[in-house]
């Protein structure tokens, strides 16, 4: 099977995303790099989907061509917000079949995110590693993400309704996020934010990414701190 890539540079990386396969991606440091990695994380999506009990319409076999290669770049109103990639694949609509399996996955990507650092003691969850973020701090951080997504399209809950605490905001922004999801079906909107274009496809590909990103940040995190 061939997949069509959309590639962005954003934030000193280079993120290849196989459009047919939302939430599947490869990064890396180059374009080179990210684009060797494409044909194992396309396997391991499938892998993940099969796991999942998908079946049919994916072969191991894997093809690729660029489709589109967008770098991110200052807004000039305002230098300090970085404006990221809006591919001609995040125009389309979506449809019931888009929404269906999005709903799938996000429960999928969300247990798994939570499994991630089950276990872990408060303390533990405070812990700085390495100088960089706690893993207390990438979760905040994910719902805080998750939330931004959804206000782009103005699909969001007011700010002062949104939680103090990390988990609280996780939960509140994905049943927003899902709550809003069937009737996005058919909506061929595209709205400019900070000189960033957003859709709803867009929107989802990004919360897909994200959280599936972070989700591997986290364990990354537990083997740095051995527990």
């Amino acid at each position: 099977m061939r997949y069509a890539l959309s590639i962005e540079d954003m934030e000193g990386q280079w993120i290849a995303h196989a459009s047919a396969l939302p939430g599947c991606y490869a990064g890396a440091g180059d374009r080179e790099t990210a684009l060797a990695l494409v044909p194992d994380a396309i396997r391991e999506f499938v892998a993940w989907r099969r796991m999942h009990g998908e079946t049919g319409g994916v072969d191991d076999a894997v093809d690729t061509h660029v489709e589109e290669i967008v770098r991110e770049w200052p807004d000039p109103a305002d230098p300090e917000y970085i404006v990221n990639a809006f591919f001609a694949s995040d125009v389309p609509a979506l449809t019931a079949d888009d929404i269906r399996w999005a709903r799938e996955r996000l429960d999928w990507q969300r247990a798994e995110l939570f499994a991630a650092f089950d276990g872990l003691s408060p303390e533990v969850m405070r812990q700085p590693v390495d100088g960089e973020w706690s893993i207390g701090g990438i979760l905040n951080h994910t719902g805080r993400a998750e939330w931004w997504y959804l206000e782009r399209l103005d699909l969001a809950l007011p700010r002062d309704q949104e939680p103090k605490d990390w988990r609280g905001r996780l939960d509140m922004a994905r049943e927003q996020l899902l709550r809003v999801l069937t009737s996005l079906e058919g909506v061929a909107r595209v709205v400019v934010k900070n000189a960033e274009m957003w859709s709803p496809r867009k929107m989802l590909r990004r919360a897909l990414w994200h959280e599936r990103d972070h989700t591997l940040h986290l364990l990354q995190f537990r083997a740095r701190l051995g527990v």
